[in-house]
């Protein structure tokens, strides 16, 4: 990999890990309901992908189902997840996305893993229990379990992307945009209370959000991210995207004084391990919106 490329990944791991705190920061700390937050967000994006809608797509229902999962239904999970759990530990189940592709490619793609794949997704899967489970109260965190669910509905969006067919980058996110405005705005409407009081109250706070996740962590990162999936060796780009916890966990403990507990260390090493190992064994693209 050329120095200008790696550097351009690393910068991207940045924007997600950062993507992370700051979105825990504005759900937690603001208190901005996570629907309407997610719906501000993709309408930004929307506006600004609007010119690549046209044409539509072939296989235009699958798309419309793909771009449900990886946008609205993943945004509403993750955000109500972040208004309680740590955005570090967050940022490490997130990871749980490639062995949650990997199980579903096998039931429905009928694809084979090999013995390594296979001990790294139960290693995976053991990283995440030690994460969420909390022996004090013998109950699970649910905030990082709304994060599980979040990251296994993108799997299920990676799955279903592979039968839409040869579709660019910002033709996808500009769909899935589209898609989630209005389901988002319907269950922001249905379930949350005082979005605009909240929205003026916190001043500047979700104008910087909404450009940060809808700028920086969609359009920039998540474009660099498939031209460089589309350049590379997907061997080779996904483990390198492990990066992104490491900056969620390193900015969470220094700007939120999160904790850096030997659970989070130990349930760190089986699931970044782990992933690690399937990854490297990849051979099939994870198209990933954080």
């Amino acid at each position: 990999m050329g120095l200008k490329d790696f550097f351009i990944l690393c910068l991207c791991c940045l924007i997600w890990g950062g993507n992370f705190v700051l979105s825990k920061w504005m759900l937690s700390d603001l208190a901005i309901p996570p629907f309407f937050f997610a719906a501000i967000r993709f309408t930004l994006v929307a506006v600004l992908m609007a010119p690549f809608l046209l044409p539509i797509p072939k296989h235009f229902i699958n798309l419309c189902l793909a771009g449900l999962c990886v946008g609205a239904l993943h945004l509403a999970f993750l955000y109500t997840g972040l208004k309680t759990a740590p955005a570090g530990a967050a940022a490490i189940v997130s990871q749980m996305m490639i062995p949650f592709a990997t199980i579903l490619s096998v039931i429905f793609l009928h694809e084979k893993i090999g013995a390594k794949r296979g001990v790294g997704i139960i290693g995976a899967l053991i990283g995440v229990i030690i994460l969420i489970y909390n022996p004090d109260s013998f109950a699970f965190d649910v905030g990082l379990v709304y994060v599980a669910v979040a990251f296994f509905i993108m799997a299920v969006g990676s799955i279903l992307i592979k039968s839409v067919g040869d579709i660019g980058p910002f033709q996808y996110l500009a769909w899935m945009s589209v898609l989630a405005i209005p389901s988002l705005s319907i269950a922001s409407f249905l379930f949350e209370t005082g979005q605009i009081e909240t929205a003026k109250s916190s001043g500047w706070g979700l104008m910087i959000g909404v450009f940060y996740t809808a700028l920086l962590a969609s359009i920039f990162a998540h474009g660099q991210y498939f031209r460089l999936i589309k350049k590379y060796d997907v061997s080779l780009i996904v483990p390198l995207t492990l990066m992104t916890p490491f900056w969620a966990v390193l900015l969470g403990v220094l700007l939120r004084g999160e904790p850096f507990s030997l659970k989070l260390i130990i349930g760190s090493i089986f699931i970044l391990a782990s992933v690690y190992v399937i990854a490297r064994r990849q051979k099939q693209t994870l198209n990933e919106i954080h």
